[in-house]
């Protein structure tokens, strides 16, 4: 796989309307320039992406959930977790237990002594 190339600024976009894709040209500091090529679906995923990273106060790009649901299987054995409307999560009981506690102790460790800084 190349080098990754950390780009700094859009220079160019064009639609390519014979292939149906979009053409963006992307430069780093040094002033190296790369055109990319993104198809229908690849266009679609990076604005995704790019809407749900611009929405993040904090610049990551750490998914947070609107909303979440914990519940059992009907017919297996298993703890069920689901965030959004993506699939459900299946999980023993003993996952569960251990999900739970690391949950716990990461939220434990988070209100005690990680310190975010205060924004004004």
């Amino acid at each position: 796989m190349p080098e990754k190339f950390n780009a700094e600024i859009l220079a160019r976009s064009e639609v390519d309307r014979t292939n149906d894709r979009l053409e963006i040209s992307l430069c780093d500091a040094t002033g190296e320039c790369r055109t990319v090529s993104l198809g229908a679906n690849a266009v679609s995923a990076l604005a995704l992406l790019l809407a749900d990273h611009t929405r993040r106060e904090t610049g990551h790009l750490t998914k947070i959930p609107d909303n979440f649901a914990v519940g059992h299987g009907r017919h297996e054995p298993f703890v069920m977790l689901r965030f959004e409307d993506d699939p459900a999560y299946g999980l023993t009981a003993e996952q569960a237990l251990g999900l739970g506690e690391a949950l716990i102790d990461e939220a434990e460790t988070m209100a005690t002594t990680i310190k975010y800084p205060v924004r004004q």
